[in-house]
């Protein structure tokens, strides 16, 4: 099976490296792209959209020969992997949503945030010259990754980004992902304190009869349980 690794908000696609290793393992072809404005170093990331995101995923999964493909999106992902299915969905074999947002047509991100998380976001961007939001490792450590070592938290901390705050803001546009007939898997992770508990369950309750797994992990389970995450990955899969 061809699976493509979508990330969230912050993060490169450096973030799956582990879980990728692990599904490799298992026999399957994986490829973790890093999203346009996540990229490392001094990169402008000044008016990058979700669909400037969207567009250039569709054209490296072109350029890697993906032809056929399951789409696991985390976090902000959620947005990104529908907007693929959206728009390819005679390619994609399932969508596996890892408490990850779902939008509507004509919701953005930000729509389906809480509040004070959004207040926040908004904040940040309003202060930078690029329209981007960088996170304060204080907030990512205690709410993203509690779960982590101080050495793991401190790695992970140094290759954070600033994130587009279009990625946030732009409403999707979404006609045919709900009517596609891809079917969907919603992943709960269990120690996940970067929103409550009830946003997820919300996001999944939209997708049309999800398989359900829950992984042991915050919502960077990704690089604090990456074991588990890719068990729960073959799971939601199968």
């Amino acid at each position: 099976m061809k699976i493509v690794l979508v990330h969230g908000g912050w993060q490169g696609g450096w973030a799956w490296d582990t879980v990728a290793e692990h599904l490799r393992a298992a026999g399957h072809d994986v490829f973790a792209p890093t999203l346009r404005g996540l990229e490392d170093g001094e990169v402008d990331r000044s008016g990058v959209t979700l669909t400037a995101m969207v567009d250039d995923l569709i054209g490296q999964l072109d350029r890697r020969g993906f032809d056929r493909f399951t789409l696991v999106g985390h976090s902000g992902g959620g947005p990104v992997i529908q907007l693929v299915t959206e728009r390819r969905p005679e390619r994609v074999e399932r969508t596996v949503f890892v408490d990850a947002w779902v939008l509507l047509d004509g919701e953005c991100v930000n729509d389906v945030l809480p509040e004070e998380l959004v207040g926040g976001v908004t904040a940040l961007a309003e202060q930078t010259s690029d329209n981007t939001v960088a996170i304060p490792p204080a907030l990512w450590s205690a709410s993203f990754m509690q779960d982590a070592d101080e050495a793991l938290a401190a790695a992970t901390a140094s290759r954070l980004v600033p994130t587009p705050f279009g990625w946030f803001t732009e409403p999707a546009r979404i006609s045919r992902f709900f009517e596609s007939g891809v079917p969907s898997s919603y992943v709960y992770l269990l120690e996940d304190q970067a929103v409550p508990k009830t946003v997820y369950q919300a996001a999944a309750a939209r997708l049309a009869d999800p398989r359900i797994v829950e992984c042991a992990g915050s919502h960077e389970a990704m690089l604090t349980h990456p074991a588990e995450l890719a068990e729960a990955l073959l799971k939601a899969t199968a």
